[in-house]
């Protein structure tokens, strides 16, 4: 069934049955109930990709994240699930990608980039939140009519269309369990180290961790490093060592996990302290296969890529509005549950 079609039966021209579908301009009722009655006895439903393609709309979604070339590949296969999803999926529409990265550690990076991005006019933008203060001021300069996505994080206080992140504080309960699980001598103190004071995720995930240990009268502390390059994070885990006089367990919560795991087996203390962390990049694989660590837990960095980029299509093709939170899955690993390379 098509618009002429539905024309032709209805006795009226086919801008009159445009006029009936989208409801605009004047169409006197008896008329209208005559193509309504058309449309429904056939079940029309309107094309919508030979619409879009007929419009030839183009479409620019922005995208602000950090360097890819941060966090030892998490941000690479973030950015890669997201460029690949609108190259593949959404090749029938006219769809670029506007990125713009920027780098954590210099203050004013941020800033810039966002600007940056600001003059490129998208039709949409994904943001990976990662510097909550910083992205709350800059969030005050985006159109209030283009829809922006988060990807990563969460982040209270912001109106996203959508957020596309695990629930941190859970996964950070999550993986206070999975220490203690995996722990030797459970009854020593648990640590949590972080690498950004400023990254609201992560905040959550070492708040969670200590909760989960609260709840059962252990201890557990969380630590910030001064310097948090991978020499700085084995420093930081040697200094440990001899403040605490014994550790069952320490939790990055972020990527490092595969610094703290190699210097525990180097000084010959792994056996005696659990090592849990976040996300499958290769060198934490590495590591996990071998047992110089005991748990991951992976974010999905392709699947959060993917989902906000479908969503976000969908919304700008469709005017479909998807929920507010699409929760990433906790998902575990093990020795025992990584496929052999």
């Amino acid at each position: 069934m098509t618009v002429t079609q539905i024309a032709e039966l209805s006795g009226v021209s086919i801008g009159t049955v445009d006029r009936v579908l989208h409801n605009r301009g004047r169409v006197s009722p008896e008329t209208q109930q005559k193509v309504q009655e058309i449309i429904e006895k056939f079940s029309y439903q309107p094309n919508i990709l030979a619409q879009q393609l007929r419009k030839n709309n183009h479409y620019r979604i922005g995208l602000l994240m950090p360097e890819i070339t941060a966090d030892y590949g998490y941000w690479q296969r973030l950015y890669t699930s997201i460029r690949q999803t609108i190259e593949n999926e959404f090749s029938a529409f006219s769809f670029s990608l506007v990125p713009f990265f920027f780098t954590r550690t210099v203050h004013t990076s941020l800033i810039a980039q966002c600007n940056q991005l600001l003059k490129e006019n998208c039709n949409a933008y994904i943001i990976a939140p990662v510097q909550q203060e910083e992205m709350l001021a800059l969030l005050e300069a985006f159109p209030a009519n283009i829809p922006y996505c988060f990807v990563d994080s969460p982040l209270p206080e912001a109106s996203p269309l959508f957020t596309v992140a695990q629930n941190p504080y859970k996964a950070g309960f999550l993986a206070g369990r999975l220490t203690e699980l995996t722990a030797t001598d459970k009854s020593g103190v648990y640590i949590a180290i972080r690498t950004h004071a400023e990254a609201y995720n992560q905040a959550e995930r070492a708040r969670g961790f200590c909760d989960w240990f609260a709840k059962k009268g252990k201890k557990a502390v969380e630590i910030i490093p001064a310097d948090t390059s991978p020499a700085g994070i084995v420093r930081e885990t040697e200094k440990l060592l001899s403040v605490f006089e014994r550790i069952a367990g320490i939790c990055t919560v972020t990527v490092e996990t595969q610094f703290v795991a190699d210097c525990l087996t180097k000084l010959g203390r792994k056996n005696d302290i659990a090592v849990t962390g976040f996300d499958m990049i290769e060198e934490n694989l590495q590591l996990l296969q071998s047992g110089a660590i005991d748990c991951i837990i992976s974010q999905r960095a392709h699947e959060q890529g993917q989902l906000a980029v479908q969503k976000l299509a969908r919304n700008l093709l469709y005017n479909e509005k998807p929920a507010e939170h699409i929760n990433i899955p906790l998902e575990i690993f093990f020795k025992e549950n990584v496929l052999e390379a």
